[in-house]
């Protein structure tokens, strides 16, 4: 991606033992998808640092939630947010499909637990009545997590329902599990994008309407077309790499020693 690189202006902190850093790029995005927090009938222009400040507060917990997953099977990581959400990056992918199959289900796991807390917590005392910033608090950590952790669970990659899509073709035996994964992504995110691109025309058929439990807005159609493009160049990479036997994970698939392998 155009910001994955380190720069003067990035955040640096730990958290848990992980090291954390964050980009500027992911301040600037989040500002632009709250954008009409900025018009905030009671908070004004205050209701976007509110926004930004839970948007920063649910990625970090989901991307946390990767990271000490990794770390119960041994391999350390650290947590970069960068502008269209965030990327735990592990030393070494944890060995075998079920344990990467685990350490993606952990990021919208966490995710849904402070779901939990939240609204939990708000039946319990009810905090966010306390005061007008606290119900925006509540009405976006909510949305956040709600949302985009399901969004997450969507079988494209590199999102964590297409890892786990990949995962589960490895453990089902499938010869060339990336190629596959790959491709239900291509079609999961293009259909989406359609469906995006139908409805931005005004073109779409009142029975696709009635029956999409999701419509995406231009942006997040824009999103589905940008996935749908990436994994149309993974899934040709991947086929011109089947001659060398090559995969994503390469030879990580098995705790087997080098030794044994024949």
């Amino acid at each position: 991606m155009f910001d994955d690189q380190p720069t003067p202006l990035d955040l640096r902190l730990r958290l848990f033992g992980f090291p954390v850093r964050v980009s500027p790029w992911f301040w600037l995005v989040m500002a632009l998808l709250g954008d009409f927090t900025f018009r905030d009938p009671v908070l004004g222009p205050a209701g976007l640092v509110v926004w930004v400040a839970c948007g920063f507060v649910s990625i970090l917990v989901h991307e946390l939630g990767h990271a000490l997953a990794g770390r119960w099977f041994g391999t350390g990581s650290q947590v970069v947010l960068l502008a269209f959400g965030g990327v735990t990056v592990y030393n070494v992918p944890p060995r075998s499909g079920w344990r990467r199959m685990a350490t993606a289900l952990a990021g919208p796991a966490a995710g849904f637990l402070l779901l939990g807390a939240v609204v939990g917590s708000e039946s319990a005392v009810g905090w966010a009545a306390a005061h007008p910033v606290l119900v925006r608090v509540y009405l976006y950590l909510v949305w956040m997590n709600v949302f985009w952790n399901l969004l997450n669970l969507l079988p494209i990659w590199p999102l964590d329902g297409g890892r786990v899509c990949r995962e589960v073709f490895y453990i089902l035996g499938l010869r060339r599990p990336d190629p596959a994964a790959f491709a239900v992504s291509l079609v999961a995110s293009g259909a989406l994008a359609a469906v995006g691109v139908l409805v931005f025309l005004n073109q779409a058929p009142p029975w696709l309407l009635d029956h999409m439990p999701y419509i995406p807005g231009p942006f997040m159609t824009l999103w589905f077309i940008l996935f749908a493009v990436q994994s149309y160049l993974l899934l040709q990479q991947a086929n011109r790499q089947a001659a060398w036997g090559s995969r994503y994970y390469e030879d990580v698939d098995d705790d087997t020693p080098p030794w044994r392998k024949r």
